[in-house]
C-alpha cells in the first residue's frame, strides 16, 4: 500500500452553476495538503486562499479525515473559515507511483467540481520562495 504521507499541493475546479457560477469566472483554487497516513486511515490539514472573500481575506484552513485503499483515496474536508459552514467529500483516484492524485469534490445538496493534486518534492519545514516577473 502507497504511504500518502507528506505535503501536497493541488487545484480545485468550481463548475458552471446557474446560482452560484452562471458566467463560469470563479477563479481555479489553489491549496496545500499535509497528510498523515496511518495504514490507509489519513487525517491532516488543508490551506487555500478564500477565493469568494474580499482581497484581504485570510486563508481558510481545514482538517482532513479518510482512508484510501485500492488505488482510490477519499476523504471529507472540514473548512474553518470564510464562511464555510459546510463539509466537502473528496474521491480521487491515487496514481501508479502514489504521486498524484485527481478526482471530484462534492458538496452534498449543493454542488460539485473536479481537483488534482501532487505530492510536493519540497522537504516539510522549506520555505518556498515565488519569483515574479514584471
Amino acid at each position: 500500500m502507497t504511504d500518502l504521507s507528506g505535503r501536497w499541493t493541488g487545484i480545485y475546479f468550481y463548475p458552471v452553476d446557474a446560482e452560484f457560477n452562471p458566467h463560469d469566472d470563479l477563479p481555479p483554487t489553489p491549496f496545500e495538503a499535509r497528510i498523515r497516513d496511518a495504514g490507509g486511515e489519513v487525517s491532516g490539514s488543508t490551506l487555500e486562499p478564500d477565493a469568494l472573500g474580499p482581497a484581504d481575506a485570510s486563508p481558510i484552513p481545514a482538517r482532513i479525515e479518510g482512508h484510501h485503499f485500492d488505488g482510490q483515496l477519499v476523504f471529507t474536508k472540514f473548512p474553518d473559515g470564510g464562511g464555510q459552514h459546510h463539509s466537502i467529500d473528496y474521491v480521487g483516484s491515487i496514481s501508479a507511483d502514489g504521486n498524484s492524485i485527481a478526482g471530484r469534490w462534492v458538496i452534498h445538496g449543493d454542488w460539485s467540481g473536479t481537483f488534482r493534486m501532487q505530492r510536493s518534492l519540497t522537504p516539510v519545514g522549506t520555505t518556498l520562495e515565488v519569483a515574479t516577473t514584471a
